[in-house]
């Protein structure tokens, strides 16, 4: 029974979202579509991950022994074993294996990646142990394997992809990247936004880079790069925007609110309109800050006392924020015109995927 409630619960989720958010390629028509979600195992411990094939109610489990930095890619899920650092992949058919094509060969000490939103490609970042980067494009089979001539940087830092367009037309990175991250930082930020874009091989420049160490986002299709800003990383933060394709920039004020740390920025698919979470310290109280990038505005959408809520998607028309408890996971639906806040899964979901 205890089974059989779980995937009622994620069949909550199922219904709120379909066709919200999702990778395009899931998008073609309801057979071809699984829902993907992650958590961990009540009575085992162990982090596993479910995919759902929402009209025949059938699910496959996989466990991931001690799986980070889960993505979406093509018909499966790319994640790296934290107590291995092995790279792995796996699909809505149970499969389970070494990433064919993204491998922490000899001397590797890092790796990480960013894949496009509609899982068509990644881009990833190799750091070996003398801490020279090296950036890699592909699609998600692999083919056009490409490294980008992109430098990497000085000493102490790394490059790390922060957003690749759909159809791996741009990448946005951060060229200056901490090799080590900050003991108890809430959020990680990214000190110097850069673009490359790679359908035509030039650098594009965001003006006034670099600004802060500070959250940035970016729109799938790349046209739209976003930025808080605010001296030494200290809030509140202003709203910076490009329109990579013009050079044209704006700039959203900072709001009056008492939130100095802010991270997990994200960007609707128009541009329109960005979220974030934010905080007073390297603790509670935090808060989810909406930002109209049109009418040049930010407001406070939910503040919490204990629980961090971070925004993953706007769904519904951009009326709804879908959120997950960073610390306990989670799946919830905020209302932005009511503020109601409502459960719907207690795993965490990562979006949806082809059947391979």
């Amino acid at each position: 029974m205890r089974n059989r409630l779980g995937v009622l619960a994620l069949f909550v989720l199922v219904a709120a979202v379909w066709g919200a958010a999702v990778p395009v390629a899931a998008q073609q028509g309801p057979a071809g579509r699984v829902d993907v979600f992650v958590g961990q195992d009540a009575e085992t411990g162990l982090t596993r991950l479910y995919f759902l094939d929402a009209l025949s109610g059938l699910s496959t489990v996989v466990n991931v022994e001690s799986g980070r930095y889960f993505a979406l890619v093509g018909d499966y899920v790319i994640y790296e074993k934290a107590r291995t650092g092995a790279i792995m992949r796996a699909n809505a058919r149970g499969m389970l294996e070494p990433h064919p094509f993204i491998r922490r060969s000899a001397g590797i000490e890092q790796i990480r990646w960013a894949a496009s939103p509609d899982g068509g490609a990644i881009a990833w970042v190799e750091v070996s142990a003398d801490g020279v980067s090296a950036l890699f494009v592909a699609q998600a089979d692999g083919s056009g394997l490409r490294q980008l001539p992109v430098s990497t940087p000085g000493a102490g830092k790394m490059l790390l992809p922060l957003a690749l367009s759909n159809g791996m037309t741009q990448l946005v990175y951060d060229a200056a990247h901490p090799l080590e991250s900050t003991p108890g930082a809430p959020f990680e930020v990214y000190e110097h936004v850069a673009a490359y874009r790679i359908e035509d091989e030039r650098f594009v420049t965001l003006p006034g880079e670099p600004i802060c160490p500070c959250a940035a986002a970016a729109a799938p299709d790349g046209r739209t790069v976003i930025r808080l800003e605010a001296a030494q990383g200290r809030g509140p933060f202003a709203l910076r925007v490009w329109d990579v394709p013009t050079g044209a920039e704006t700039l959203v004020p900072a709001p009056n609110l008492p939130y100095r740390l802010a991270g997990d920025l994200i960007l609707n698919e128009t541009g329109t309109l960005a979220a974030y979470s934010a905080a007073t310290g390297n603790g509670p109280p935090y808060a989810l800050i909406v930002v109209d990038a049109v009418g040049r505005r930010q407001r406070l959408a939910r503040s919490s006392e204990e629980v961090r809520y971070r925004p993953l998607a706007f769904i519904d028309g951009d009326s709804t924020l879908m959120l997950t408890d960073e610390e306990a996971g989670g799946t919830f639906k905020l209302d932005l015109t009511t503020g109601e806040l409502i459960r719907v899964s207690d795993k965490r979901y990562l979006g949806a995927i082809g059947l391979p």
